[in-house]
């Protein structure tokens, strides 16, 4: 049987055991050149150690994808960096969405298992894809005078021809935004995501499902998840031709 157990009672929060807290050292590289600048969040090149090295790693290796936050005062002000504590409220926010979104997407992997028991499996024409999201960590800077919180992810390898980051589903529409001229495979991780998100609003009783479905791979970042109850009819009748 399939489970939602360890899904938020209230919003953005998780109580999982499966959390754990270590102590090592976070290099990020500051270069312009290597910076890349999103709506709300700046990325930058990074490496982690923990000390003392853990059994197991919850990166895949030592580089890692460190982000922090920004504002602008008005629409042409300067780029201006939150305070620690109010980059630890927001920045917390964004990895409960990752723990969220993995929760929503191991359920509706469950769903399917239990599917195929009784129906067997997909046609070869409808592949199941392996997917996941990134493992993440917020990084609490000590021993400092200025206060400083980073959102640590796990390094994704992208390359423009083998391996393009792709954008699946973003926020504003409950259908896939891929240009019609993207890969057969890029399509159908879409119409999965797309099945996905059905199955996991429908089975939580209209609570949520995962938006903004994007990543490189097999691997999925940077999660939003829907909670509105209104979205429902409009998310219905755009999934139903699918």
């Amino acid at each position: 049987m399939y489970s939602l157990e360890g899904l938020p009672n209230q919003p953005f929060q998780v109580t999982d055991p499966g959390i754990k807290s270590y102590t090592g050292t976070l290099c990020v590289d500051l270069s312009n050149d290597v910076m890349r600048q999103g709506t709300f969040k700046t990325a930058h090149p990074g490496t982690i150690t923990f000390k003392p090295k853990p059994d197991t790693s919850p990166f895949t290796g030592d580089k890692v994808c460190a982000k922090q936050m920004y504002f602008r005062k008005g629409k042409a002000g300067a780029m201006t960096r939150m305070k620690g504590r109010d980059e630890l409220k927001s920045l917390s926010v964004e990895a409960d969405c990752f723990r969220w979104a993995s929760i929503l997407l191991d359920f509706t992997y469950q769903f399917i298992a239990r599917e195929v028991k009784t129906r067997g499996e997909p046609p070869p024409s409808c592949p199941i894809p392996s997917l996941r999201f990134a493992r993440a960590m917020i990084a609490i800077v000590e021993g400092s005078e200025k206060e400083k919180v980073w959102l640590v992810e796990e390094w994704l390898d992208v390359d423009d021809s083998k391996r393009p980051f792709t954008k699946y589903i973003d926020n504003r529409f409950a259908s896939p935004c891929l240009p019609e001229t993207a890969p057969l495979k890029a399509h159908q991780t879409a119409a999965f995501l797309v099945f996905a998100q059905h199955v996991q609003w429908e089975k939580t009783k209209w609570i949520a499902f995962t938006s903004d479905y994007q990543g490189v791979g097999n691997i999925l970042t940077d999660p939003q998840i829907t909670t509105d109850p209104y979205v429902m009819p409009a998310f219905i009748s755009s999934i139903l031709p699918y």
